[in-house]
């Protein structure tokens, strides 16, 4: 799911309510709390808020980070009141009493297509991956090397180290994070491309 599918689903849930009787409420819509986009909505006795915002969700293994559309009652208490345009009503997003929410967690990003959106399960999923890739990437285990690279790794030791006997066991070789390896034998290692 892209963005362009969270635009649609804002249109499809205002256009629910206008299609229920209620009408834009624009007196109330000036100023910004943070949130991306918002439409207030009235039918004459209560005011509805339409909102887009983004959310962190810090509580789950992998902060999981996304958009969602939220709907909420302005409270009584706040006495903002429908249609009434004199400029000092404003309506808190914290206060609203939510009567529904959808949210859309990111699952990815790329440079090209933006960032795709999903349900908690993938997100949730796609955090693991990325945590599982990054833990292998950047893991200090010692991998049985393959006989060709302790081969090349031996030439290696020998000719820019200089030493002539050489033990298998103290024979290590790492990726560097741009590219390249590094050929360790006990203290001493040198970079290879």
């Amino acid at each position: 799911m892209k963005y362009i599918d969270i635009n649609k689903r804002f249109t499809e849930i205002v256009s629910e309510y206008i299609a229920t009787g209620y009408t834009m409420n624009t007196a109330t819509m000036t100023g910004s709390q943070g949130e991306i986009a918002s439409i207030d909505l009235t039918n004459g006795n209560e005011i509805l808020r339409v909102l887009v915002r983004r959310f962190d969700d810090c509580e789950s293994l992998c902060s999981l980070t996304g958009v969602e559309i939220a709907v909420g009652r302005v409270p009584e208490e706040d006495r903002v009141t429908p249609h009434d345009d004199s400029g000092w009503h404003t309506i808190w997003n914290n206060h609203l009493e939510v009567l529904r929410q959808e949210r859309f967690y990111q699952v990815g990003e790329s440079r090209r297509s933006g960032k795709f959106y999903g349900n908690l399960e993938e997100a949730e999923a796609a955090g693991a991956l990325r945590l599982s890739r990054y833990r292998a990437k950047h893991s200090d285990e010692n991998k049985p090397l393959p006989a060709q690279a302790i081969e090349v790794a031996k030439r290696v030791i020998r000719e820019r180290l200089g030493v002539k006997r050489i033990c298998k066991d103290d024979v290590k070789i790492s990726r560097g994070e741009r590219g390249g390896y590094t050929v360790s034998y006990r203290n001493s290692a040198c970079r290879i491309h």
